[in-house]
């Protein structure tokens, strides 16, 4: 029986709600998801109590008031391919992380991220359309992940610095 040596043959580079790099990040862990949630999909709050939000995919135009971060994939918590009602859901909201787009190729760097809030793309990141997420930007790495359906799903990396005012040009 041959050794596996090598994984890269079948691995992917990167899937819906990964984290993208090793460096400072912030995933918030203590949310309830308000729907089904999925993985590399940016999500609002909708409440706050008990130390404890609950949170949406976004799919409205007034989602975007309370943009909150992009949920995480959790092996755990992502059995079925979404966090389902109620479910515990990772929110990344400071870092890099693999955001679904309907981008078909890779976008500018340092492009401001504009979050679509309506249709079949809700929820996706996008370099137009939609409402610009105050602080997050494009990084320009652009990648293609094959489901387990097969369907293609097209990923963008963002980099998220949440922050309430349009940054100051140096």
């Amino acid at each position: 029986m041959p050794v596996q040596t090598s994984y890269d043959n079948d691995m992917q580079i990167a899937m819906p709600g990964m984290r993208s790099d090793s460096t400072h990040q912030i995933t918030d862990g203590c949310n309830a998801a308000d729907g089904a949630i999925k993985p590399g999909y940016v999500v609002s709050r909708v409440s706050v109590a008990n130390d404890k939000r609950v949170v949406k995919q976004v799919s409205a135009a007034g989602d975007a008031a309370t943009l909150m971060g992009i949920c995480r994939f959790s092996q755990y918590g992502c059995v079925t391919g979404q966090y389902e009602d109620g479910d515990a859901v990772n929110v990344m909201t400071w870092g890099r992380i693999w955001a679904v787009t309907n981008l078909t190729a890779a976008p500018t760097s340092g492009g401001l991220v504009n979050v679509l809030t309506s249709g079949a793309n809700a929820g996706m990141v996008s370099n137009t359309g939609g409402s610009v997420a105050l602080g997050w930007v494009l990084t320009g790495r652009y990648t293609k992940f094959k489901d387990h359906t097969g369907a293609t799903v097209n990923l963008a990396e963002v980099q998220i610095r949440n922050q309430t005012a349009e940054p100051v040009a140096p």
